[in-house]
């Protein structure tokens, strides 16, 4: 393996009846906690070295392996995937909704982000109010921009250096607004991994979404980076782009809820 495979995952469930409380548009990202540690565990029997996200920032390089990453903030990240990685010394990133943080039921509180930032886990922005930020015009962007980042800085002691679009929507003027916010490292959703080498890349860091429906052998595949695997999540995101293109950011968000509920 000489890349990095940067895996992206959303909440966490214990059971059926705790499912029934994440909204019907979220319940594809969702894993049962049972079925996150046997991934964990998979992961430690196929010798893949976990790093810390905190590699790509000014300075790092990337060396092989895999990063875990969680976007959103929902609680279960805190309460469920936060002891599965501690008893397995696992970093992973956490990219924080800040206008969710103690204001919807089954989001972190700020205690909870606290507590995954004082585990050693690095912590990043997803945005303010999870507005995809491709499209918006320019004092909206900003205010997505710079409120999720002055809460963290403000909450945790130090501004984060890294974050993720919201639904990986970006534009090129979004990429630009999060540069002069003061985020170094940026992530999208499109799949992709990245060669090992001494410099990290500029652009966004493409990122494998993991989907309740995968299997061990699946997951492992996107865990190495399967190359015949990629190709085909190229392609599906190429044909989910499309879509975007015709209807439009919230047209295609709204449609995808809907067929989801």
């Amino acid at each position: 393996m000489n890349h990095l495979v940067v895996l992206m995952y959303h909440g966490l469930v214990r059971d059926t009846q705790d499912l029934q409380n994440i909204a019907p548009e979220d319940r594809p990202y969702t894993l049962r906690l049972q079925q996150f540690e046997a991934q964990l565990d998979a992961i430690q029997r196929a010798d893949i070295p976990v790093r810390d996200a905190r590699q790509l920032q000014a300075g790092g390089s990337i060396q092989p392996g895999l990063v875990i990453s969680f976007d959103d903030g929902h609680a279960s990240n805190a309460e469920l995937a936060l002891p599965a990685l501690r008893s397995r010394a696992m970093p992973a990133c956490f990219f924080i909704t800040t206008g969710f943080v103690g204001q919807r039921p089954g989001y972190c509180t700020w205690e909870q982000v606290r507590e995954l930032a004082a585990s050693g886990m690095c912590v990043g922005a997803h945005g303010h109010d999870h507005r995809f930020l491709a499209g918006l015009d320019p004092a909206q962007l900003d205010a997505e921009l710079r409120q999720s980042r002055d809460l963290l800085r403000q909450h945790l002691g130090q501004a984060p250096r890294q974050m993720s679009f919201p639904g990986g929507r970006h534009d090129p003027r979004a990429v630009s607004a999060a540069r002069a916010a003061g985020f170094e490292v940026l992530h999208g959703s499109r799949p992709g991994v990245l060669a090992a080498s001494r410099a990290v890349p500029m652009g966004v860091i493409p990122r494998m979404a993991i989907r309740p429906e995968m299997d061990l052998p699946k997951f492992l595949a996107h865990a190495r980076g399967d190359r015949s695997l990629l190709m085909r999540a190229r392609l599906v995101e190429a044909g989910k782009a499309m879509a975007r293109g015709m209807l439009g950011h919230d047209r295609y968000h709204r449609l995808y809820a809907r067929l989801r509920a």
